[in-house]
């Protein structure tokens, strides 16, 4: 053979081996298109010959890479769209496409569907899901897109509407056999990066009566690791509603949740915005605005490798003045949980309380810490009720018109306290305008520290109700006005220490962050200004 035609075939033989790398990469994937007046017998999902419904089009696109798209207008889809991984679906927009469903399969199934079997690692399911309004025909659709089993899915730029279960459930491996008894169990495999996003929520739960359960929640989460849900809002403010978003036995590894805006219902102490188990790795909720309680339950006692807290909840807003009822507070009942930054106002109720709950805290809660916080016009503000608990931690709060209606009144109330809990630090904080003494000590909370706090207008003469023996109180101030802004939006501008107040300095190094010669009384001392904005990526 010539040189020349040696050259020719190789060249060939380049160009076709080149060619092949291509279609291998992007040369299968294809966009198939769905259409109000479409056909789904005669169409073969081309733009000029589109289905009429997302049903078929998922029966009959199963290749990753390719994508399903939804042209704007309304659609009635009756049946189950079985979703294979890799496979897309993008609407024109979620106020352009509206899709009723009355799909009647039952809980444990949804509209877009897909679970698969108990495998270690969790195999990519590779999906992203947007742009278009799913209703469930007035609730009976069960739920709206269940994916578990798989990861890697993606859910963006929605709108949920009258679903009766979720809206969306994702979940690793998630084969608890009664997670009464098993909460304490990680799950055999995570599921990692999911995302839910810019997504709107509205009456897409209800409450039940599985034996396991009673309330469901909008979004359903179960073992999954580095997810990440922002700008979602949800609106579960209706009689019999479940909660906001529901984790139980949960297992959430380094959670990101932000900007989230959570309304539930007002008429029920137990429509809770977050109702959740076991979170880890530095997981976060934060830059929130909330409109029920949280409820959590238990927590690994040990960290994660790398990590500082399981949880921090942090530079929310709870505002609880539209409740009907009296809530139970947020239930911080979870191991290694930073709280700090939140404003919470409004609570008939306590505001926050510190308590074992079941079988997931155990005996009591370990390494727990309630800081710069702001609580304002609640029945009582942090009250510790029960447990065999440990390293507790309080300070630079301010409590703020305690009302005691019904009861309580105090900013720190452990005047009922029952277990045990040793050591407690109570530092730096601000209580004023209560009608009961500022801090309740109830005689088994041992070895108290009550130090460099302020008190002023308080019950019980601005003085410490205590019954237990054990405790420690100095450097108190008693009976002097803080000199707060005092004018201006609750809570910031106005408890911030006006110029040359006499807080700024007054307190006493807990280990935080400060500037000065000391830290100052309250909330603002090393208060973050502008919390940092976590990109998908």
């Amino acid at each position: 053979m010539s040189f020349k035609k040696h050259f020719f075939v190789g060249k060939i033989a380049f160009l076709t081996l080149l060619a092949t790398l291509l279609l291998g990469s992007t040369g299968f994937a294809a966009t198939y298109y769905v259409d109000p007046n479409g056909n789904d017998t005669s169409g073969n999902g081309s733009s000029t010959s589109p289905w009429k419904t997302l049903s078929t089009a998922c029966s009959k696109v199963t290749t990753a890479g390719n994508t399903i798209y939804l042209n704007a207008g309304t659609y009635t889809d009756n049946n189950r769209c079985n979703l294979a991984p890799g496979v897309n679906i993008q609407g024109a927009g979620k106020t352009l496409v509206t899709i009723t469903s009355a799909y009647s399969g039952g809980y444990g199934t949804g509209y877009i569907f897909r679970e698969t079997g108990q495998t270690s690692p969790v195999p990519h399911g590779n999906n992203d899901i947007s742009g278009f309004t799913l209703s469930g025909s007035n609730k009976t659709l069960s739920c709206g897109i269940w994916l578990r089993g798989t990861d890697y899915n993606t859910i963006h730029d929605m709108k949920f509407l009258k679903i009766k279960s979720h809206a969306i459930k994702l979940a690793g491996w998630t084969y608890w056999t009664d997670y009464n008894t098993t909460a304490n169990t990680p799950p055999a495999a995570w599921g990692y990066n999911d995302a839910v996003y810019n997504v709107d929520i509205d009456d897409c739960t209800s409450q039940t009566t599985q034996a396991t359960d009673d309330r469901y929640g909008a979004i359903d989460l179960q073992a999954l690791s580095n997810f990440k849900m922002y700008k979602v809002n949800i609106n579960e403010n209706y009689s019999a509603r479940g909660t906001g978003v529901k984790a139980v036995p949960g297992w959430l590894q380094g959670f990101k949740g932000y900007n989230l805006n959570i309304k539930t219902n007002v008429y029920y102490s137990d429509s809770f915005v977050f109702e959740t188990y076991n979170f880890t790795g530095d997981s976060e909720i934060y830059n929130s605005t909330f409109y029920q309680s949280i409820s959590l339950n238990g927590g690994p006692k040990s960290l994660d490798s790398g990590s500082s807290w399981n949880l921090k909840i942090h530079d929310n807003t709870i505002d609880l003045s539209s409740m009907q009822v009296q809530s139970v507070g947020q239930e911080l009942s979870h191991h290694w949980l930073d709280f700090y930054n939140n404003y919470i106002t409004g609570n008939k109720g306590i505001a926050a309380g510190l308590w074992s709950t079941n079988y997931t805290t155990g005996l009591g809660v370990s390494h727990w810490r309630f800081r710069n916080n702001i609580v304002y016009n609640c029945a009582d503000g942090l009250q510790l009720v029960r447990g065999a608990n440990s390293y507790v931690e309080i300070y630079n709060n301010i409590f703020d018109t305690m009302t005691a209606n019904p009861w309580g009144g105090s900013g720190i109330d452990g005047s009922s306290f029952s277990g045990s809990l040793s050591g407690a630090k109570i530092q730096n904080n601000l209580i004023m305008n209560t009608p009961a003494a500022p801090i309740s000590i109830g005689s088994s909370l041992t070895s108290s520290l009550v130090d460099h706090n302020w008190f002023y207008n308080t019950g019980n003469g601005n003085n410490v109700a205590n019954s237990s023996s054990s405790t420690t109180q100095s450097n108190n101030t008693k009976g002097v006005a803080p000199q707060l802004t005092g004018s201006g939006a609750r809570p910031d501008p106005y408890y911030r220490s006006s110029t040359g107040s006499n807080l700024i300095d007054a307190g006493v190094n807990v280990g935080l962050a400060y500037s000065g010669s000391a830290p100052d009384i309250g909330a603002f001392e090393g208060k973050r200004l502008s919390p940092p904005v976590l990109s998908l990526n």
